[in-house]
């Protein structure tokens, strides 16, 4: 499993369309994939599990994937949110 931390971008704004928008990209992907933000550990893949994080610009994250696309799992989520 490999796993990279950063923050949320600046000028994010966290709604559920950016979360929509995340698990729409991530549904071509067959890795498992989780955001842990905070106390909360969450599949990335899941609309419900995404917009309950509630992230903030400036959040540290961390996403986990493992699966032979991990690495474009990651880039994914980084690219949305990072």
């Amino acid at each position: 499993m490999k796993t990279v931390e950063f923050n949320v971008r600046e000028n994010l704004v966290y709604d559920a369309k950016t979360a929509g928008e995340l698990v729409t990209y991530l549904s071509d992907v067959t890795s498992n994939v989780f955001i842990v933000a905070g106390n909360a550990r969450v599949n990335a893949k899941s609309i419900i599990g995404v917009i309950s994080l509630a992230l903030k610009p400036n959040d540290k994250i961390a996403v986990s994937a493992n699966g032979s696309d991990a690495d474009e799992a990651i880039e994914i989520v980084k690219k949305v949110l990072g």
